[in-house]
């Protein structure tokens, strides 16, 4: 009876143990995992769900990759059209949803060279990277610092940028089984080539909507009618009135001081920037001993040339190395470049030792330097030096203003304390025009102040925000004036004139419909044109991809061209009239005088096929291994972008 209930005990025990355990892996170890249950991962390459503790296997794709991989989107951005897109505008472009989904290309590439056991050496990393000609200092070698400083401009750390070039190499193993040749057929390759190259001459016919001069004015019923079908296109918009404190370099500058001996130690330290160094043509000898150094100017002292001194040392008949023009900063740093510039024109008298061997040098030439005087860049220095100063001291006015701000709680209250100006705008609109058009805010913060203004409701203030110049700026909304659909009476000359030119477009459609109609009855385009009180042009031959608007022959025209058969007339709506266009002429391309060119398009053709097979091979292995995003966790990692 004693064992059974010790028994008995003991299944309890560890019945309770085993369910223990079992809510730590559920709760404790899940938890841990997930960063005290708080997920980085937006999605997973591979592997299996469990429900409450997570995924087993595969490989995650965390937020920081993402936001990283967006931040580097922006700078992009940047670099090309010269600003920082708002968080408004790089969600709307899509940016976030790119980023994501070029992170989880990069997951499924790594987790499929991983799954065909794919790699690459450090010495072929290292390698690869020292070709690259952007690391390739002078002479064509690689350059250590020259690698890093690079590295280090585009804000890549050398460990990521290696690993980058690890997965390419990597990569290019897997995608080694796409060749890019032979892949277009030679029909579809010649096919595409006289389609791409064919080319067509148009004559062409303007004919603007001004040609109709006899627009009625129209009925009242016309006019409501109208006025009641396009309400939208005549509403009046939102208009703001607002007042705003903006600080610029104009408002520090009586803070900024620069000292006499700042600007001279300034054009001492760019001396080099002020002119032109000292250049010389060099030649030199090189040995590996200093004896033979010695032994090829005897001999060039004795009455030989250069030429015949070293070869008949070395034995070597290209013995000489022509250095051509150089300056101190072209030559390694060191022993050598200070013997060269040391020299005086002639045969050097001695040899000189770098870590290449001993070199014996010829001076042929000596091009000066020049260098631009103190007195002729000082006053350029002192503006730059103060320029130096303006963003700390506005970054320490933009500081103070607000404090005082925070302790006020008024933009005018601040701004008085501090001595600057408060300006107002009476009623604009969303753009910074006037109910009459005119553009009344302008300058390069126009914009900045007028977002602000529109994202700020009545009778508040905005945070201070700072423009693209580095300025700083606040605005307080004093008054809005919703948008509002006028009276016909308040806007009748506008909707006159809307209705007439819409009247116009359409009688001017008809004389282009009948125009087409008699040209391809057989009227020629002269007398056409001659009839409609026009001209008649012939454009230039072009392909599909060209234009020739000189001749109004614009793309939609050159679209409505490559649709006509020979002879045949059709036309293309402009914004403010129509082009007639009829096929004069088709040029066909010769494929047999055109073998070269056809074979560069086949290669281009063969590339894009293969790009093809290679984005349908990254889309095959993402269905093999499964992705899966977590939408939240994705939302969540840009709510703070989104705000």
């Amino acid at each position: 009876m004693n064992k059974f209930t010790k028994f008995a005990r003991f299944i309890v025990l560890f019945l309770l143990s085993s369910m223990l355990i079992v809510a730590f892996a559920f709760w404790g170890i899940g938890d841990m995992i997930r960063s005290g249950g708080r997920t980085t991962s937006v999605a997973h390459v591979g592997g299996y769900h469990i429900p409450i503790y997570g995924w087993v296997g595969g490989a995650s794709v965390s937020a920081a990759e993402v936001r990283d991989r967006y931040n580097r989107q922006m700078e992009n951005f940047e670099r090309q059209y010269r600003r920082r897109p708002t968080s408004e505008e790089a969600m709307a472009m899509g940016l976030h949803v790119s980023a994501l989904e070029e992170t989880i290309q990069r997951a499924v590439l790594d987790y499929a060279i991983r799954d065909f056991g794919l790699t690459a050496s450090d010495a072929q990393v290292a390698a690869t990277i020292a070709r690259n000609p952007a690391f390739q200092g002078t002479g064509g070698s690689f350059d250590p610092l020259l690698y890093r400083n690079r590295l280090q401009q585009a804000r890549i750390s050398v460990p990521e940028f290696e690993n980058d070039v690890r997965r390419e190499i990597a990569a290019s193993q897997l995608f080694s089984v796409v060749q890019p040749t032979g892949l277009a057929p030679k029909a579809l390759r010649d096919d595409v080539f006289r389609l791409d190259n064919e080319k067509r001459v148009a004559e062409t016919i303007y004919v603007p909507d001004s040609i109709v001069v006899d627009v009625p004015k129209p009925t009242p019923e016309q006019l409501n009618a109208y006025f009641e079908a396009n309400k939208a296109r005549f509403q009046i918009p939102e208009f703001r009135a607002f007042s705003y404190v903006l600080f610029s370099a104009d408002d520090v500058k009586a803070q900024v001081a620069v000292t006499a001996d700042a600007v001279k130690q300034e054009y001492d330290a760019r001396a080099a920037e002020f002119g032109t160094p000292e250049k010389r043509d060099v030649d030199q000898a090189m040995t590996d001993s200093e004896d033979k150094a010695k032994a090829i100017i005897a001999a060039a002292q004795g009455g030989k040339s250069l030429e015949d001194a070293a070869k008949e040392v070395t034995g070597n008949a290209d013995g000489v190395i022509k250095l051509g023009l150089v300056t101190k900063k072209d030559l390694p740093p060191g022993a050598l470049a200070d013997g060269i510039f040391a020299l005086p024109v002639g045969m050097g008298d001695k040899p000189i030792q770098s870590p290449l061997g001993w070199h014996v040098i010829r001076i042929n030439k000596v091009e000066a330097g020049k260098s631009v005087p103190f007195d002729e860049v000082k006053a350029k220095l002192e503006d730059e030096l103060k320029a130096q100063q303006v963003p700390d001291l506005l970054a320490k006015l933009a500081t103070d203003f607000e404090r005082v701000l925070s302790k006020t709680q008024s933009m005018k209250a601040a701004a008085e304390d501090l001595g600057l100006k408060i300006r107002t705008y009476e009623n604009v609109d969303a753009s910074g025009q006037d109910p009459a058009g005119k553009q009344v805010v302008i300058g390069p913060a126009a914009a900045e102040l007028v977002k602000a203004a529109f994202a700020t409701r009545e009778g508040a203030e905005s945070e201070l925000l700072d423009t693209q110049q580095g300025e700083y700026f606040i605005v307080h909304t004093d008054r809005i004036t919703p948008a509002r659909i006028p009276a016909l009476s308040e806007v009748e000359a506008k909707v006159t004139d809307a209705w007439q030119a819409a009247e116009r477009r359409k009688l001017a459609d008809e004389k282009v419909k009948a125009a087409v109609e008699k040209a391809n009855a057989g009227t020629d385009f002269p007398t056409l044109a001659k009839e409609l009180g026009l001209e008649s042009r012939v454009a230039k031959a072009v392909t599909r991809a060209e234009n020739d608007t000189g001749n109004y022959l614009n793309q939609a025209a050159v679209l409505e061209l490559f649709k006509l058969a020979p002879d045949k007339t059709g036309s293309a709506r402009t914004a403010e009239g129509s082009v007639l266009v009829r096929l004069k002429q088709v040029e066909s391309p010769d494929l047999a005088k055109e073998q070269e060119a056809l074979g560069r398009y086949g290669q281009q053709l063969d590339t894009m096929i293969a790009n093809d097979l290679i984005l349908q091979l990254i889309a095959a292995l993402r269905t093999k291994y499964g992705v899966s995003i977590d939408q939240a966790a994705f939302a969540a990692t840009f709510q703070q972008q989104q705000q």
